[in-house]
């Protein structure tokens, strides 16, 4: 065969491997396929596939610039031989936790991860998912699998043409044939966070050690990026007994008691309207603007978050409506202050409310929603991540118009403060001091965003998690909705940066009249058969229970619980139990010796069935 013959063979060859590969995505991944056809119409060229000595070469037309070293299939060998068992992102914890977010007699989630990791000296290391960061021209990943043969691959490619080259030289058909395929092509920020969670949500019970192989140096920049978005999906971020304590309290206060104070916030109401609403978080702007607020408190509805009652009692500024949702015992101490701060204020708080502050609390003017976990199906369930962004959630739903926001800076300030002085957890940061490293931490790791009347402002990944809960409740708002930024933090979408000097309100609001309409608004829509609803689901819950308890702890209760799963698709004790085993189960991998991991899962499943048990049995001793 002549050269010509010879070239016109591999031509061939290449473009039957690119015309396998569009069928496959048209059939499989339509939004990557729709991608292709956009790019393709758009004739833009700059990446070619270079030939010359028998070789093949991906190159950049605009520089010259070549991205092998070697010969792409001489490459993959020496990728596969090198590959460094080390390259891999940990979704676990390998050192002991301390105590995180600990509720006295119930059960924390970071003890029952201790009970696993105490067991570590004893492990089993497998590639189950296995990342692509880049993929030049793509000759690797078959080799790749041909020897690791993972259960799933999450293949990232943020240049939309460099993808299509590697459709000449990769068969990905042949790739999904034996493994889920998980793809990031040209995404955004949100996109590649969105995809991210599809690879996570597969077989999470793999999400330990995910290995992964680094196309080019043009994609490090994905290392950092993916490690961060890991460690904002992280199970324990919100785990099972956060909600299995709201399913708790909820018994205690709704159920045993009786008591008709839950809101339906499952739809818009009215009750805001045509009112100026102040909100009030607890950043660094609120303490700087207390004379503002002084000075205009009469003109505004002040609603506040409970941690900045301390700062507001130095000025004697009551709010009107309270916020908390906050569920462990520093609730009770945002509220040690004087009783004219809070007593004829209106309080809407998470059903999550601790027991002390509850009896604190039960006798004012106090209203309860869901948040998180959905209870009481047509009641509605406020979402959200911090008392912030849920509480401008909840002021929507109740009708605000005109809102204004201060203090929730979601932002370190340009002092290093991260909150008001009498905050809790308030600190100075030294942000000339590079604390960005190799180790992710969600409250120090410091990241920049678009400011409010800045172009940029540091915040903690925790924060930007916030920034993105407002952002997605305001990226669409009835036209008549006003939203009012007056923090010098963060910017949320839809909302208007405005200095407080700016505000000029001069009508003066009777609070009176104002908090006693409320009162009586929030009354008509509080649950009045609370009680019967909730109990016609307390006989199917037991009886899952029963098949539940029934099941052995081992390696195959997953595949088991699964197919109970199917059959009760809205049980909130089969929900609770998948949280748990989403956080769990990775640890659980984790540990070589089965009657070791066994042991352990059969005390934690008998411990959290025996409290769903005592719930759905309507029992006293929680």
């Amino acid at each position: 065969m002549d050269k010509t013959s010879a070239y016109n063979e591999l031509e061939q060859t290449l473009q039957d491997i690119f015309r396998t590969n569009l069928s496959f995505f048209k059939s499989n991944y339509l939004s990557i396929y729709n991608k292709l056809i956009k790019f393709e119409e758009s004739n833009t060229e700059n990446y070619y596939i270079n030939f010359n000595d028998n070789k093949f070469q991906l190159t950049a037309l605009l520089n010259n610039i070549d991205f092998y070293k070697d010969e792409p299939f001489n490459d993959a060998v020496n990728r596969l031989n090198n590959f460094d068992i080390s390259s891999a992102f940990n979704l676990i914890k390998i050192e002991t936790l301390k105590e995180i977010n600990h509720y006295e007699n119930e059960i924390n989630a970071y003890e029952y991860l201790n009970e696993f990791i105490e067991h570590f000296n004893n492990i089993d290391i497998k590639i189950n998912k296995f990342i692509f960061l880049g993929t030049l021209l793509g000759v690797h990943i078959n080799d790749f699998d041909k020897f690791m043969k993972a259960k799933a691959y999450f293949i990232i490619e943020p240049n939309i043409e460099i993808f299509k080259l590697s459709m000449f030289m990769t068969d990905y058909k042949i790739l999904s044939e034996n493994s889920k395929l998980f793809f990031a092509v040209n995404e955004n920020e949100q996109g590649l966070k969105n995809r991210s969670k599809e690879f996570l949500d597969y077989k999470y019970e793999f999400n330990n050690l995910i290995h992964f192989e680094l196309a080019h140096k043009i994609n490090e920049p994905l290392i950092n990026e993916l490690s961060l978005i890991f460690t904002h999906l992280g199970e324990m971020r919100h785990p099972f007994s956060e909600y299995l304590i709201s399913l708790s309290r909820f018994h205690n206060y709704f159920i045993k008691k009786n008591n008709h104070n839950l809101l339906n916030i499952s739809k818009t109401y009215n009750f805001l309207e045509k009112k100026e609403i102040l909100f009030l978080g607890a950043g660094p702007s609120l303490e700087k603007n207390l004379d503002f607020i002084n000075t205009n408190k009469n003109k505004f509805i002040i609603v506040a978050v409970a941690a900045t009652l301390k700062i507001l009692e130095t000025k004697r500024i009551i709010p009107d409506i309270i916020i908390t949702i906050d569920g462990q015992k520093l609730v009770s101490e945002q509220f040690n202050v004087n009783k004219l701060m809070y007593e004829n204020s209106i309080i809407l708080s998470s059903i999550k409310l601790n027991y002390k502050s509850y009896e604190l609390l039960k006798n004012t003017n106090i209203f309860f929603f869901q948040n998180s976990l959905n209870l009481i199906n047509g009641l509605g369930f406020a979402t959200g991540v911090t008392v912030g962004d849920i509480g401008i959630d909840i002021l929507l739903r109740l009708g605000a118009k005109n809102l204004y926001l201060l203090g929730l800076n979601a932002a370190i300030d340009s002092t290093g403060q991260t909150h008001i002085s009498t905050h809790s957890f308030s600190k100075k940061i030294n942000l000339k001091k590079n604390t960005n490293n190799n180790q992710i931490d969600f409250n120090k790791t410091i990241i920049y965003v678009k400011g409010n009347f800045q172009d940029f402002v540091p915040t903690f990944m925790e924060y930007k998690e916030m920034i993105e809960e407002i952002n997605a409740k305001l990226e669409k708002l009835d036209n008549d909705i006003i939203i009012y930024n007056l923090s010098d933090g963060a910017y949320f979408n839809n909302t208007i940066p405005t200095s407080p000097n700016e505000i000029n309100l001069t009508k003066e609001l009777d609070k009176i009249n104002l908090k006693n309409n409320l009162k009586l608004n929030l009354d008509s829509i509080v649950e009045k058969e609370l009680f019967n609803k909730f109990l016609k689901n307390f006989n199917e819950e037991k009886n899952i229970l029963v098949k539940i308890a029934l099941l052995k702890k081992d390696e195959t209760f997953l595949d088991e619980f699964r197919n109970i799963q199917k059959q009760y698709l809205s049980s909130i004790a089969l929900n609770i139990l998948e949280k748990y085993l989403m956080l769990i189960l990775p640890y659980y991998n984790f540990i070589k010796n089965d009657n070791l991991r066994n042991k352990v899962l059969q005390k934690q499943l008998n411990e959290i069935i025996y409290k769903l048990s005592l719930i759905f049995n309507n029992q006293k001793d929680l």
